[in-house]
């Protein structure tokens, strides 16, 4: 059996200096080219707790995924997601909703999906076309399991196409050490009061590994950063 394993964990600082959650996350990489992303988040001011199993197929693009969550204390929810070319579906239990599902019709096949680990914001970026000669460009077969900026509702699956800004390579030293980088923004509308939002990727190339993320204008203004790396 031929098999690649990573593993690694990501601490949340707010601008206070901080830490506010962190992320142990593991990926293998399969003969066969699937890639399948393990992840167990704890976000502690808004009391989340999320454990994903996400796999994609050998061009990054998903296949399925489990997501369950507890908010508070108490569990909210878990579903279970499929995709195929032609179709996106979700058997889901949550304690709102009830065990109710979705099938979905996909006039553009999925090219990823936000289950709201900081790993699979990264992951996204694996639909980046860098042949092209554009330097922004939209995802409009992005999805994600909440509106939420922190994840906590559903799982409910909706199609949110996406706007990335390619920056380009960058050298970044994070606590996990020092890596050759490529640098991201995500194109984000700006908060109702019409302050501005911005989410900045590193990641490393050809396995789209995550090194850092800042966020501002929401979620407290946080840097999620490799603190390890195996």
């Amino acid at each position: 059996m031929i098999t690649r394993n990573q593993k690694g964990k990501i601490l949340y600082v707010g601008d206070d200096g901080r830490e506010r959650g962190r992320e142990w996350f593991s990926f293998t990489h399969s003969q066969d080219g699937q890639h399948t992303l393990r992840a167990y988040c704890e976000i502690d001011d808004t009391e989340v707790q999320r454990d994903v199993v996400y796999t994609m197929g050998a061009d990054w693009r998903p296949l399925d995924c489990f997501n369950r969550l507890h908010v508070k204390g108490k569990f909210l929810g878990t579903g279970w997601m499929r995709f195929t070319p032609e179709l996106a579906e979700l058997e889901v239990y949550n304690v709102d909703l009830g065990r109710t599902g979705q099938r979905i019709k996909l006039e553009t096949p999925a090219q990823s999906l936000g289950v709201h680990p900081l790993t699979c914001d990264v992951l996204h970026l694996t639909q980046f076309d860098h042949a092209r000669p554009e330097k922004i460009q939209t995802l409009p077969g992005a999805w994600s399991s909440s509106p939420l900026p922190n994840g906590a509702s559903g799982p409910w699956l909706e199609n949110r196409p996406l706007t990335i800004e390619y920056l380009g390579p960058e050298r970044v030293t994070v606590r996990a050490g020092t890596f050759d980088a490529h640098h991201y923004r995500f194109v984000l509308a700006p908060n109702a009061d019409g302050t501005p939002r911005s989410e900045e990727c590193w990641c490393r190339h050809p396995d789209y590994m995550f090194i850092k993320v800042e966020v501002r204008g929401f979620l407290k203004n946080t840097v999620y950063e490799l603190v390890s790396l195996e």
